[in-house]
């Protein structure tokens, strides 16, 4: 059965600019999760799929060879990530590569354990799962939230005050964006990653960090080089 995971990696990033290879305690985000893969030990073959001559040879460096830069009409805020893996699987197909199960490996994701992409895959394998994808409870319930239509806020659920207790929420989970784990022939029936058929890996808020502002590559910096030392001579 073949394995192969695809790390997209593109070079624009309106948020945080050249964001997939920014580094921290010295050592790119693309670097932290081919590191990852490569570790998981699970992967035939290693991917990654960009627009950016700069971070294919960062690839290249970390051992990874990027055979052809994707196309900017693949490269865009509006490409989907359906849309990368297709052109992907269609340029493996020339070569009549056609995995079996696909992983995506986001960059923005750099305290990834391989653990859990060892776990996805062997979830995927041994139950009836479309996919498996790891999440993260959220914090913040839209339940207690409001929105601002105009002059005053309004709650999103009209019954939010029987909620102003967290133990009262029922539990809700979000993407972390560590791992999406799908079999070939979901994509190819689905026309999507996920199927209806979606398990879960759960991960914490710090594995689950997902790099999306300044502020998310601050806090993953300070973690590789003060969490160690902070839990040590901490007291909980």
């Amino acid at each position: 059965m073949f394995k192969l995971a695809i790390i997209p990696a593109r070079g624009g990033s309106k948020g945080i600019k050249n964001k997939n290879i920014r580094k921290i305690n010295n050592k790119t985000l693309l670097s932290y999760t081919i590191a990852s893969a490569k570790s998981s030990k699970m992967f035939d073959d290693i991917i990654v799929s960009t627009d950016s001559e700069k971070i294919a040879i960062i690839a290249k460096n970390e051992g990874i060879t990027v055979s052809n830069l994707r196309p900017k009409r693949f490269s865009q805020d509006s490409t989907s990530t359906e849309d990368v893996i297709k052109y992907e699987l269609n340029m493996l197909s020339k070569h009549s590569i056609i995995p079996d199960i696909i992983t995506i490996l986001q960059p923005t994701s750099p305290i990834r354990n391989p653990s859990i992409i060892r776990k996805s895959i062997k979830l995927l394998e041994n139950s009836h799962s479309t996919s498996v994808i790891s999440v993260i409870k959220i914090k913040t319930h839209p339940y207690f939230s409001f929105y601002y239509p105009k002059n005053y806020l309004k709650p999103m659920n009209t019954n939010f005050e029987k909620f102003h207790q967290r133990q009262k929420y029922p539990d809700l989970y979000f993407p972390s964006g560590s791992v999406y784990t799908f079999w070939q022939k979901t994509l190819e029936k689905y026309d999507s990653i996920y199927g209806p058929r979606i398990k879960p890996i759960f991960e914490n808020e710090i594995t689950g960090l997902d790099i999306n502002t300044k502020f998310d590559l601050f806090v993953a910096d300070m973690y590789f080089r003060n969490w160690s030392d902070f839990i040590n001579n901490q007291k909980f």
